[in-house]
């Protein structure tokens, strides 16, 4: 049962990466777009990763936050292309978001040992989220420039995520579950405010700003009255 709901919500991951293809949202802007998922990035941390992981752990959230402060830099320092930030650095952020998926694995088969109801919850739970963050996936990588076999690619590397993160917990010591929520919130808030809202911030528009304001309160309501 862990891996057929995997497998489920998997798909709404791929489903929601295909939103940004199609011809209604070909027609926004994409900083809007990446507004929205800057947004997203951010709601998912703060109203779903965080208070899951508790103020215990919160510095494994500052190891998240700096780890991949340290990667993006690193990067940038070797990068001889003066290109947007989000070009140069497009992949990172999925770093982050492949990161939850295999969390989202780990949690749903973590649940149905616990009891098949709290699985099946967790697991709903899941889908309702992979809807916007398949959608953030795609906006990322198409706002860095790749080609739509990569986003596809990268799509289903990240789908593929979740089914693996279900088998990985056969061998992941569940106590250390809540940190490894602490440090994917510190991905998700650094990605978000540094290398999203900036990019769709380039310059004042207050579309943008409602943009990122509907993605975050997009994952609020679907934390709040959905799961």
């Amino acid at each position: 049962m862990p891996y057929l709901y995997a497998f489920i919500t998997a798909l709404g991951t791929l489903i929601g990466g295909w939103l940004p293809f199609s011809g209604f949202f070909k027609k926004i802007s994409p900083r809007y777009l990446i507004g929205f998922a800057a947004g997203a990035m951010l709601g998912i941390a703060f109203f779903d990763l965080i208070p899951a992981a508790g103020a215990a752990n919160a510095i494994y959230l500052a190891l998240g936050f700096f780890a991949i402060y340290l990667l993006e830099k690193f990067v940038l320092m070797h990068s001889h292309h003066q290109q947007p930030q989000v070009n140069r650095v497009g992949w990172v952020p999925v770093i982050g978001i492949a990161l939850e998926s295999l969390i989202d694995g780990l949690a749903i088969a973590v649940g149905f040992a616990l009891a098949p109801a709290l699985g099946l919850t967790i697991a709903l739970a899941v889908l309702a989220h992979e809807l916007p963050r398949g959608f953030t996936t795609s906006v990322i990588m198409r706002g860095a420039g790749y080609s739509n076999q990569i986003v596809a690619g990268v799509l289903a590397i990240d789908a593929l995520f979740t089914p693996l993160g279900v088998f990985l917990a056969n061998f992941f010591p569940t106590e250390y579950f809540t940190q490894l929520l602490a440090f994917t919130a510190g991905v998700f808030l650094y990605v978000g405010a540094d290398d999203l809202l900036p990019e769709a911030h380039e310059k004042l528009n207050w579309q943008v700003v409602a943009a990122v304001l509907l993605g975050a309160a997009l994952i609020w309501l679907i934390s709040a009255f959905v799961v």
